[in-house]
């Protein structure tokens, strides 16, 4: 009886460690996939953009498809419809994103823009929700918050791009601004913008272009204060006794 007991328990133990270790994979996927893209992320803004508003860059594709593969490596660990939209989107971002860089067109640019500002809008989701969801706070949730402020930045300036490329008058640039470079000009006026300190080389003339601008700017003011706070707090629920 007890050599029956001992090899139930073994079995069962074995059965949780073959369930768990998935899981286990998913999040380590999904972690090196955050650190991966919040590293790309500073890079693209605030390097390769820079570099490449004087013309075409061989490096910033590179670097938008390493972003794609990373926002889909996060967004493993939501699985089901989200994991799918996302990778379908990715996929679709990754093949136009290389086909515009190839063959640049207008329609192509429009195609590419559409399909990363909604990229970046899901996995911005899928990243904020792993931020705030209850628990202690650690490096990864740290890196998370970056992330996901970064992304904001991001998305702003593919919707500035598409507003551009409806109205080629929607902003007004120091030089003017060929295509191929737009995502970069308007992703230092959008990182500019967010932390409210846009030095006014760049002015968005166009209504719809104004209002963006104006909201980013409150999304700027309002989005670390409130992220803080809850990150504040969950620490502070996690340090309290049990029972308390």
């Amino acid at each position: 009886m007890q050599g029956d007991a001992e090899g139930d328990a073994l079995a069962e133990a074995e059965e949780a460690r073959l369930t768990a270790q998935p899981a286990a994979d998913f999040v380590s996927a999904a972690e090196w996939g955050l650190r991966a893209l919040l590293i790309l992320l500073v890079v693209d803004i605030f390097v390769v953009a820079p570099i490449a508003q004087g013309g075409t860059s061989v490096v910033q594709p590179v670097v938008h498809s390493i972003i794609l593969v990373s926002g889909i490596a996060i967004a493993s660990r939501s699985r089901g419809t989200i994991l799918a939209l996302v990778g379908v989107l990715g996929v679709a971002g990754l093949v136009t994103h290389w086909t515009y860089h190839d063959h640049p067109t207008i329609v192509l640019q429009r195609a590419d823009t559409a399909l990363s500002l909604t990229f970046t809008v899901i996995v911005s989701c899928v990243t904020l929700v792993q931020v705030v969801r209850a628990g202690p706070i650690t490096v990864h949730r740290i890196e998370g918050a970056v992330a996901a402020y970064l992304l904001v930045a991001y998305a702003w300036a593919l919707a500035y791009q598409l507003v551009e490329l409806s109205d080629p008058s929607s902003f007004r640039f120091p030089a003017a601004a060929v295509p191929q470079t737009l995502r970069f000009h308007l992703l230092y006026f959008s990182v500019t913008t967010l932390t409210s300190v846009s030095y006014g080389d760049i002015t968005p003339l166009a209504p719809v272009a104004r209002c963006l601008a104006g909201l980013e700017g409150v999304i700027g003011q309002l989005f670390p204060v409130l992220l803080l706070s809850r990150l504040v707090s969950m620490e502070l629920s996690s340090r309290k006794p049990i029972g308390c």
